[in-house]
């Protein structure tokens, strides 16, 4: 369903256990955040946990609270703002990179069981510098090489205490430093620009490659049909992302997104060597 300012007007917040006026908007599959402005302001805690939401953004709490209440750039820096977002099980693949102008004071992001596939695709992360609490597991890029030391360095400017619901220990974030900082100029070392930079390869073969795996599986009948908006299984998860990392090209991996928008999974691995066409040819020979 779409979240039509009617609706959004007419949903009310209440006190979550830990006292927070929080505003629940779960398992309502959402596609899109958007038309949030009539009850910015007024909550701590946005739960968005359980839709179909692909990309993190277009919530504009600023430009709100500046026009409903005619508060100046000081007045809105110090204001009281968003600091729980919770948005696990979606379909998360992107993250907007106006988000921390959206909610800079965010302490809490729950963005688990997504479909983030690229340690790029966290850059915007890097500006929220009051995030303290991060969850990403269950995505694809936790499953990446440097996926802790590279998030520990990267995220909120080196200042999380948590990543996936652990604690992250002073010898971490050294190695972190360690590894992402160059000694002589302090600034990020070559390993740094690369991660921060490989969109393309890591993005375009595993988040787009889902449509695209999708799609020809859908063509073979060996789809099966999974329903919008409801949430997959791990065997399920585990075929989209076999089938987004074999993906070679941009065609495979928009006919995998069209796949997954109509609800459809590969069916076992046959299935998922059908969805990407010369994949089983490609795995051998990596």
């Amino acid at each position: 369903m779409r979240l039509t300012p009617e609706f959004v007007s007419q949903r009310s917040s209440h006190l979550n256990a830990l006292k927070e006026r929080e505003l629940e908007l779960r398992g309502l599959q959402i596609p899109v955040i958007e038309n949030l402005a009539s009850h910015q302001g007024t909550y701590d805690t946005l739960n968005l946990t359980d839709n179909s939401i692909t990309v993190l953004g277009n919530i504009p709490l600023g430009e709100f609270c500046s026009l409903a209440f005619g508060w100046g750039k000081e007045e809105i820096d110090e204001s009281p703002r968003l600091r729980q977002l919770h948005a696990a099980q979606n379909q998360i693949s992107s993250i907007s990179p106006s988000l921390p102008q959206s909610i800079p004071h965010i302490v809490t992001l729950v963005l688990s069981h997504n479909l983030i596939a690229a340690l790029s695709t966290l850059a915007p992360l890097e500006h929220l510098v009051h995030l303290r609490h991060l969850a990403l597991s269950s995505n694809p890029v936790a499953d990446l090489p440097h996926y802790r030391h590279y998030t520990i360095y990267k995220a909120a400017k080196g200042q999380l205490h948590t990543l996936d619901y652990t604690r992250i220990k002073d010898a971490e974030r050294k190695t972190a430093n360690e590894t992402f900082i160059d000694p002589i100029t302090a600034g990020p070392n070559a390993l740094a620009l690369q991660l921060s930079t490989s969109t393309v390869s890591a993005t375009a073969a595993v988040t787009a490659a889902a449509p695209s795996a999708f799609a020809a599986a859908q063509k073979s009948g060996q789809a099966i049909k999974g329903g919008k908006g409801r949430l997959m299984t791990p065997e399920e998860k585990r075929r989209v992302v076999e089938a987004l990392t074999r993906a070679q090209t941009a065609d495979e991996v928009r006919r995998l997104e069209r796949m997954l928008a109509e609800g459809l999974i590969p069916e076992g691995q046959d299935g998922v060597e059908e969805a990407v066409p010369g994949a089983n040819g490609v795995a051998q020979e990596a």
